[in-house]
């Protein structure tokens, strides 16, 4: 296996892995040798290191804001003084259907039922009219998307997502509101 020695800028560090180097906050220019080598080179022009450097992030969604830990963690009060901040994405409504992590608004979920409802009635009609069998087969996502709301829905309450299936529940999930700020689900969906 290959060693590395690379220059701090006032004595060499060293030897190290590929791996090892990699972690380290080497810069395009920093002095690396490794056996080989007659001398001493720049990091960017040894082949095996050139794709740290070219390595492009991708750009930052305008709609990216800073929570912070206090705020991230309120559902649990011994860590509520720090200072440390971390990047959240704002999520649209319907940004992920199926998904059954993660927190929805009421809003959301109402519109989730209706589209539920509508789709059902067109499907069923379907069905019973005898033409279109296979269409049948629609109830399977259709059941996974309502289900996958709901338990969104459950979670934004600081629930489980099993609590969507106790009768009339779904009415308690349309009218009442989440809980605020984050909750061990996610964060609040109203931002």
């Amino acid at each position: 296996m290959k060693k590395y020695f690379y220059s701090n800028g006032q004595e060499k560090e060293g030897p190290v892995t590929l791996e090892e180097l990699k972690r380290k906050e080497i810069q395009p220019k920093t002095l690396i040798w490794h056996e080989g080598l007659d001398d001493w080179k720049e990091a960017e022009s040894i082949d095996e290191l050139r794709e740290i450097f070219e390595v492009n992030p991708p750009p930052l969604d305008t709609e990216i804001e800073t929570v912070g830990e206090a705020e991230s963690k309120n559902f649990n009060s011994e860590n509520q003084n720090t200072t440390k901040t971390y990047l959240v994405k704002k999520q649209g409504m319907f940004s992920n259907p199926f998904s059954f992590d993660g927190r929805i608004r009421r809003t959301e979920y109402g519109i989730s039922f209706i589209i539920f409802v509508f789709v059902a009635v067109f499907v069923n009609a379907l069905v019973q009219s005898g033409e279109f069998p296979i269409v049948g087969l629609a109830y399977i996502p259709m059941y996974s998307f309502l289900w996958a709301q709901g338990a969104k829905r459950c979670h934004d309450l600081g629930n489980n997502g099993w609590w969507q299936f106790i009768p009339f529940y779904a009415l308690w999930m349309i009218f009442q509101n989440g809980q605020p700020g984050m909750n061990e689900y996610g964060r609040n969906p109203k931002g």
